[in-house]
């Protein structure tokens, strides 16, 4: 018979990959508003603020290389 793969409709892979774009950009921003606290109070600023921002991207970065290699096996 049709041994192709089966596709996904296209509304479900725009709300994938719309979900890691966003939880994405909030990893980045949360990372920042976190690190900006802490520079207040410890009086660190820039430093836990830009570690934050940076600790947020790579957070981000790491969920969203998990989801695409869940995605691809699952494919």
């Amino acid at each position: 018979m049709n041994n192709l793969p089966k596709k996904d409709p296209l509304w479900v892979i725009f709300g994938l990959y719309g979900a890691v774009g966003i939880q994405l950009a909030l990893a980045v921003v949360g990372g920042w508003f976190l690190g900006n606290y802490f520079d207040e109070k410890l009086q660190t600023a820039p430093w836990l603020a830009l570690g934050g921002l940076v600790g947020g991207f790579i957070g981000g970065l790491y969920n969203l290389i998990r989801i695409l290699k869940w995605r691809s096996r699952g494919a």
